[in-house]
């Protein structure tokens, strides 16, 4: 769905509204753009009846424009949705639901989206355990840019659950952390750099990344 310039710039208003603190003018503006077929208005508006910003927070109702914004073509308000119906949410638990939307938006290119769908098939979420496809879509997800699933995945090879342990291999994954702004992929990787797992001690590195860590960016979708 196109979305049409005067929508596009009713969303900046709002947007800038809500940075002033104008909440409930925001989401009278979010809305209008959202009837206009602005996905990402429609996610706002979203968020703010999941979080009660600028209206009464009520997370069915929140579900409800998550589903609208996903119908718009918000492949992360499809993840969003997934989120809810796994964690009961706004709603009851469906985690046949919750998996078949993780699916949805993995496949249109959420990270997030990709991150969920490989926990449904390594855990048996929602569907079968598959621990191939789980793999498969974990490493997608972090080589793409995906710092939970960077840690995960990290995880994962540290642990030797689902692979054999490897630690070179967990390394050579949690780096990505750094690019990604993700620190607690970088905390994990200081530890293995401390410990000398999976390579040499790199006390120096070690100690950087842990003065870093806490300052970056870090995605909790």
């Amino acid at each position: 769905m196109k979305i049409s310039k005067e929508s596009v710039q009713l969303d900046k208003q709002a947007t800038q509204l809500l940075k002033d603190g104008k909440k409930k003018q925001a989401f009278e503006l979010f809305k209008k753009a959202s009837e206009m077929g602005n996905f990402v208005s429609t996610y706002n508006v979203a968020c703010m009846y999941y979080f009660g910003d600028g209206v009464e927070a009520n997370h069915s109702t929140a579900l409800e424009w998550f589903k609208k914004a996903s119908d718009q073509g918000d492949r992360e308000a499809e993840n969003r949705v997934g989120v809810m119906y796994e964690e009961g949410i706004g709603t009851d638990i469906d985690l046949n639901q919750a998996f078949l939307r993780y699916k949805n938006s993995a496949e249109a290119g959420s990270l997030g989206g990709m991150g969920n769908l490989a926990k449904c098939y390594l855990y048996g979420i929602g569907t079968s355990v598959d621990v191939e496809e789980g793999l498969r879509w974990m490493e997608t997800a972090s080589k793409k840019g995906n710092g939970i699933a960077t840690l995960e995945l990290g995880n994962i090879y540290c642990d030797g659950k689902f692979v054999p342990k490897d630690y070179a291999m967990a390394r050579k994954i949690l780096e990505r952390g750094l690019m990604q702004k993700y620190g607690p992929a970088l905390e994990k990787l200081a530890d293995l750099l401390e410990n000398g797992l999976g390579g040499e001690v790199d006390i120096k590195r070690a100690e950087y990344l842990r003065r870093i860590a806490p300052d970056i960016f870090v995605d909790d979708d």
